[in-house]
């Protein structure tokens, strides 16, 4: 192995999504709806920007989302929890925090770009998150825990996690990134070794997993009477995980590297754990649940049983050390194992012409141990069978109780025809028998297995007390794919019929989320979903695919059909209400193109236009998810009247999909006079702009041209929506609306794809802003048309007519802002494309077009600061005056200062011009770009400066405002009252010259980063501290908190560039 860092793919994406997924899920429950949201924007944000080859962006978009999420989950948990202790949401924040940054860094590492220019970072990621998955998973899924099965089973359940991530992340582990191939490699650094834990995180790990069970359980019962309940759960908890860990083969790989001296100490720490082990099982788990089925009256039930499991015990440690491969081993193992079965039916109180089974039972597992034979084995089963029947009959069979549709006998029957092949099999496969006999067993029991925990969990016994944990569910499930993946490596069974057992137990865990559905159509969605893989061979996808792909179409659509009712409360759980109509067709959509992934990896890997209809179907299938548009009733929810009494509906009684609460609000009613369905423009709009993104043959002017057409198109139903909701009955505005909306999305159409040309380019973002005009002046001057529905109280007075047209106004103007933000992130995206592609321009009127620019700079941008024209005239806007669009700059600027302009007077008539709001607002002019008219001098370096420049502006206006309004405007009485005499005026005014040196010298900074800081600046900072508290507009205090973030922002950067600079040199 090279010493050289590797860049590679991550190799434990497995563990730690084992690790992180479910606590990302906890989070988002506990989260709410607003996590849940910022997370699925996020996602399919990433997903655009790296589908785009954004990678740097989808980076960036990453954290930005991770951080979002952290902020929305702690807001949530600090306003809106229940508890009244304030160090709950604290801590449940942090541990928020620290899953999502972990998160944050398992998606850094599937980067490749960062591991070539970051190994070193690289390298310490992937230590941090392998050895921070052990606590954090541990921490957020226990307490998962606690929140769905309470706090008495948690410790339990840790002492779970904690195996199993023990074994995940506190083994010895190589890094992905090890060195291989010297072509491959990176770095010259000497790396001895590659391991990711030291000794010291295994130590760590296994502290945490024999201490921390035991601990939450003393903590959770310290206040609680003693009883020896307690000490058995604490003895169990404490002896269990040391006994795993002296099992498990190499589970102390920390302590040495040579552990013979030490093989004394295991074999001493294994027995005194398995002896406290089976204590606690005794004393825990057997005589509570399993006491009344005891025959023998203390003590000797408690001897009985004792013997049974420490026999039985003993037998695994002996094989474990391997003192019974002998012959007088053997002989010694196989009585022991005979008497500790009699004492297990002496136990259970079987009757003497009964009690050959339970030593039968054991006379063949000892002789099967000894020969390998399945003849011997099958002493086993008959013994074992025996006994089970003798107990099913002796303590169920004579109760008359109804467990959902079936009586207890009926049950029991089940159980043991189940018994019959569950006794059978582990013979079978280590004795490596029939293959043919095994897959019909196995088959068998799954079946049984399921149909009996289908039938057992849902159920309730006395008082709703459950009568088939979830646990066993689980552990069911667990044992049964365990048994199918080594059936499998032994030859024993073909992939179809493992991927068919696979899907059956997969199936069964349904039950933990609804108990109470069906898993018929559960198993059927699962199996059409793996069935592409039981094959497993794409070497067929040559000559069946056209056969295949049909029948796995036509099985995966009819089963998710008749798992509609499952998905019909999967969505009734997670949303709390039943769902629409229009939502579960979207729902239904988005599975059906899930359930195909299988199929499109196994048949078609490289097919484009299969994944492309995938995406489509997904696409369409979240438009109406999240549109949700009215739906016909007929076929639905309702019977349709057909003869002969055909009812082809989809939903029953039970599953009735509900309107949406705003439906009457979005669609309309007889009373308001608005359009039903108009949600379906939009579903249209989405379809086309799906559609034009399809790539498609020809030259690629052709190309463009569609795509730019597919965008007009798009624009249509877009602005037909818009003017259908926002101005009904006014046709002469709604043409406006839709000219405008259709020309604006031709334009940023033309503008990415460089369809078209350059006039009509300039034709369709002047029509675009001419309308904005035209329709302000059409509302001034044409009457307002009377409303639909019931006149408030007093009619058509003035005041209600003046908010009706400022309603009316306020609407068109929310219609302009998001689109002229939208034209300019076109323009900034087309100007920053040219910029990376420019070449020296060989346009043969390049010379005469870059003369009119430098003279139109000369006359409208004179007076701007920046210098001459020429100094501001960059390679990009040189390459876009060749292709004709030297104006696209200016354009962009413009849109971003209109879409500020209008924002800011929507949220003063919305909400009162709240000061917060322009720091959201102020980020949108990074859209700004250098142009040889406005922003002459904005180089790349200076983007920043527009956005500080604003909000100083917007916060020194508006606490001007409030002095002023405060003191001179207000009535001299009102004035006098609240003592705002002209010393409040002057106080303020000094606050304000305080707190505005440090604003002007960071905007100084922003324009020219290399300017050292001086005395002036040192001086001049800290009087933003005094201003926040003897100030009294808000916007002040504002102004002050920020001038602190921004000395403190500067300071930060300039020292870090003068450290670069000293390693430089």
């Amino acid at each position: 192995m090279s010493s050289r860092f590797t860049p590679n793919s991550f190799l434990y994406n497995t563990r730690v999504s084992l690790a992180l997924l479910p606590c990302l899920v906890i989070l988002a429950g506990f989260g709410g709806t607003i996590s849940i949201c910022v997370g699925m924007v996020g996602s399919m944000v990433i997903y655009i920007l790296d589908a785009l080859q954004h990678r740097e962006a989808a980076l960036i978009a990453v954290w930005v989302c991770l951080g979002l999420m952290n902020m929305s989950f702690g807001l949530t948990a600090l306003f809106f929890s229940d508890t009244r202790s304030i160090m709950t949401p604290i801590l449940t924040s942090v541990m928020n925090g620290i899953t999502l940054f972990l998160t944050g860094v398992w998606a850094t590492l599937q980067f490749k770009w960062v591991q070539l220019q970051y190994p070193v970072v690289v390298l310490a990621f992937e230590k941090l998150l392998l050895g921070g998955c052990l606590p954090v998973a541990a921490t957020i899924q226990v307490w998962g825990v606690i929140a769905a099965l309470g706090l008495a089973a948690a410790p339990f359940y840790l002492t779970v996690i904690l195996a199993i991530l023990y074994c995940l992340f506190a083994m010895p582990l190589v890094s992905s990134f090890a060195g291989g191939s010297r072509k491959m490699s990176i770095g010259g650094g000497n790396v001895r070794d590659w391991s990711v834990q030291g000794r010291l995180e295994g130590c760590i790990g296994a502290l945490l997993f024999s201490l921390l069970p035991p601990l939450l359980y003393a903590v959770t019962n310290l206040g609680l009477p003693s009883d020896m309940q307690h000490v058995w759960s604490l003895l169990l908890l404490t002896s269990a995980p040391l006994l795993m860990l002296t099992t498990l083969q190499g589970g102390l790989w920390w302590l040495t590297s040579d552990a013979g001296h030490h093989k004394a100490a295991f074999r001493l720490v294994r027995v005194l754990a398995l002896a406290g082990s089976l204590i606690g099982l005794e004393g825990r788990v057997v005589l509570p649940a399993f006491g009344h089925y005891l025959g023998l009256h203390y003590p000797w039930n408690y001897m009985a049983i004792s013997a049974a499991l420490f026999g039985a015990g003993s037998l695994m440690l002996l094989h474990l050390e391997g003192v019974l491969s002998g012959e007088l081993g053997s002989s010694l193992g196989g009585a022991a194992l005979v008497m500790s079965c009699g004492a297990g039916g002496v136990a259970c109180g079987l009757p003497v012409w009964l009690m050959p089974a339970p030593l039968l039972a054991g006379s063949g597992i000892a002789l099967f141990y000894d020969s390998g034979t399945i003849r011997d084995y099958c002493l086993f089963t008959g013994g074992a069978f025996a006994t089970g029947f003798w107990f099913l009959h002796h303590h169920y069979w004579f109760l008359n109780i109804e467990i959902q549709t079936h009586g207890l006998r009926f049950l029991c029957q089940v159980i043991l025809a189940a018994l019959l092949p569950a006794t059978l099999l582990p013979g079978l496969i280590i004795g490596r028998g029939s293959g043919a006999l095994v897959s019909l067993l196995m088959l068998a029991q799954a079946g049984l297995v399921a149909y009996l925990e289908g039938q057992l969990h849902g159920g309730a016994l006395e008082e709703g007390r459950q009568s088939y944990p979830g646990y066993l569910v689980v552990a069911t499930s667990a044992v049964g794919l365990l048994l199918s993946s080594k059936a499998k490596e032994g030859g024993l069974l073909n992939s179809a019929i493992a991927g068919l057992l696979n899907s059956i137990y997969l199936a069964k865990m349904a039950l933990l989320v609804l108990p109470q559905a069906h898993l018929g159509p559960i198993m059927a969605v699962v199996v059409a979903v793996t069935a592409p893989m039981l094959s497993n061979s794409r070497a067929k996808a040559s000559t069946g695919p056209a056969l295949h792909t049909p029948f796995f179409l036509l099985f995966t659509t009819a089963a998710l059909a008749s798992a509609r009712l499952v998905l019909f409360d999967l969505l009734l759980l997670f949303l709390g209400y039943p769902p629409s109509a229009g939502l579960l067709a979207g729902a239904s959509l988005v599975a059906l193109a899930l359930a195909q992934l299988p199929l499109l990896q196994h048949r078609y890997p490289h097919s484009q236009s299969a994944r492309r209809a995938v995406a489509a179907m997904a696409a369409f299938g979240v438009l109406l998810a999240l549109l949700r548009p009215p739906l016909p009733e007929k076929g639905f929810a309702v019977c349709p009247n057909l003869p002969f009494g055909l009812c082809p509906r989809l939903w029953d009684a039970a599953h009735m999909p509900e309107a949406d609460q705003d439906d009457a609000r979005l669609y309309g009613s007889d009373e308001t006079g608005s359009n039903a369905g108009a949600a379906w423009l939009l579903v249209l709009a989405g379809i086309i702009g799906l559609a034009a993104l399809v790539p498609s043959g020809g030259n690629i002017a052709a190309k463009r041209s569609r795509s730019c057409g597919g965008a007009a198109l798009m624009g249509v139903p877009v602005g037909l929506y818009l003017a259908l909701q926002l101005f009904p009955n006014q046709r002469l505005m709604q043409a406006i609306v839709c000219t405008a909306s259709s020309s604006l999305a031709a334009a940023v159409g033309m503008i990415q794809m460089g369809g078209g040309g350059s006039g009509l380019l300039a034709f369709l973002v002047m029509a675009w802003a001419s309308l904005l005009p035209l329709g302000l002046f059409f509302q001034a001057v044409l009457p307002l048309p009377l409303p639909q529905g019931p006149l408030p109280y007093g009619g058509l007075t003035p005041s209600f007519e003046h908010e009706r047209a400022e309603a009316y106004r306020a609407s068109l103007l929310a219609v302009y802002a998001p689109q002229a933000l939208l034209l300019a992130l076109a323009a900034k995206l087309r100007v920053s494309k040219s910029g990376n592609m420019a070449r020296p321009p060989r346009h043969p009127s390049y010379a005469s077009r870059h003369l009119r620019a430098n003279r139109a700079a000369g006359f409208l941008g004179a007076c701007l600061p920046g210098g001459p024209a020429s100094q501001g005239w960059s390679m990009s806007d040189s390459a876009m005056a060749a292709e004709g669009l030297g104006w696209l700059p200016t354009t962009g600027n413009l849109a971003c200062l209109s879409w500020l302009c209008i924002a800011l007077y929507l949220n003063w008539q919305a909400q009162g011009a709240p000061d917060e709001a322009i720091f959201l607002l102020a980020p949108s002019l990074l859209l700004l770009n250098q142009d040889p008219l406005l922003m002459r001098g904005l180089k790349p370096l200076r983007r920043y400066a527009p956005c500080s420049l604003t909000v100083t502006l917007y916060l020194v206006v508006s606490s001007l405002v409030s002095v002023v309004h405060a003191t001179w405007l207000q009535p001299r009485a009102l004035v006098l009252a609240h003592k705002q005499t002209p010393f409040y005026l002057l106080l303020n005014l000094a606050c304000l010259a305080a707190v505005l040196p440090t604003h002007l010298a960071f905007l100084q900074f922003l324009w020219k980063p290399s300017q050292a800081l001086s005395m002036w600046h040192y001086l001049t900072t800290p009087l933003s501290v005094p201003a926040f508290f003897l100030s009294g507009p808000y916007a002040t205090k504002l102004l002050a908190i920020s001038s602190l973030g921004m000395a403190a922002l500067q300071f930060g950067v300039m020292r870090f560039t003068q450290q670069q600079g000293m390693k430089l040199i």
